[in-house]
């Protein structure tokens, strides 16, 4: 069952063990739109860091780091690797998903999908529905634009679970409202005034967008990237604030092998 859609997305890019391929590339296949990128999400930390090496043994091409995800670049073909968390089911993905139009799953060790109840049909309807446990609400409330320029409608209840999922967010920094604007993708972001104290004002003033209605926060990516796997492991510690522990990597970033 669905063999066609699943060609496309093993067409897309190589298949990672240990991994899914969730989100907007499966919402894709099944509405009939091109895939853009695939965003992977892996069952494990081991299986990550074994796709990194691999990837960057291929001599795909890192185009941006950040504490959320890497992205790759294979000849023009993208490739998000999530790394914010690693979920052993995809069950487990869409618990931290916003919409219920993205909650779908290849799984490349069964090469099988999996589905919410509700991913075929509010696609179908093109109707958003909102998951207030999603760990980015802020960022979910920007991509209903998105979203509506697709010709999806969201009711009145979902808006204002998108609201009151905003209140429970804890914003008391700039990194604090920087991470939650850019979302699970890491996207990176820049804010005019973020020099000065934070503030509930000071941080409405840098939203403001400008007279193009442009989103001036948003910035792209950064030219200067790690090099091989094993500095980019380093990178993703330091920018968690984690210890790094070079002793479980070949000099090649693979991990060393259990004797």
């Amino acid at each position: 069952m669905f063999e066609a859609e699943a060609r496309l997305i093993a067409n897309y890019a190589w298949p990672c063990k240990g991994a899914y391929v969730a989100g907007g590339a499966i919402t894709s296949v099944f509405t009939g739109k091109p895939i853009n990128d695939l965003d992977i999400y892996f069952k494990s930390r081991e299986d990550f860091e074994t796709a990194v090496a691999q990837a960057y043994d291929a001599s795909w091409w890192n185009v941006d780091t950040s504490k959320r995800a890497v992205t790759f670049s294979d000849n023009g073909t993208i490739v998000q690797y999530m790394h914010f968390d690693f979920f052993p089911t995809a069950q487990d993905i869409f618990k931290a998903f916003d919409y219920t139009i993205v909650m779908a799953a290849y799984d490349y060790d069964t090469k099988e999908f999996v589905f919410h109840d509700d991913f075929l049909k509010h696609n179908s309807q093109r109707f958003l529905r909102f998951n207030p446990g999603t760990r980015y609400p802020l960022a979910s409330a920007t991509r209903v634009l998105k979203y509506q320029q697709r010709g999806y409608t969201i009711g009145k209840g979902d808006i204002l679970k998108i609201a009151l999922a905003c209140r429970g967010v804890k914003i008391d920094t700039w990194d604090d409202l920087k991470d939650q604007i850019g979302g699970a993708y890491g996207t990176k972001v820049e804010l005019v005034g973020e020099s000065q104290d934070f503030s509930l004002d000071a941080a409405i003033n840098a939203l403001t967008v400008a007279d193009d209605g442009s989103d001036d926060w948003l910035t792209p990516a950064n030219d200067d990237q790690p090099s091989n796997a094993l500095v980019l492991f380093k990178t993703l510690a330091a920018l968690k604030g984690d210890t790094f522990d070079e002793s479980r990597y070949e000099e090649d970033g693979f991990l060393k092998q259990a004797a």
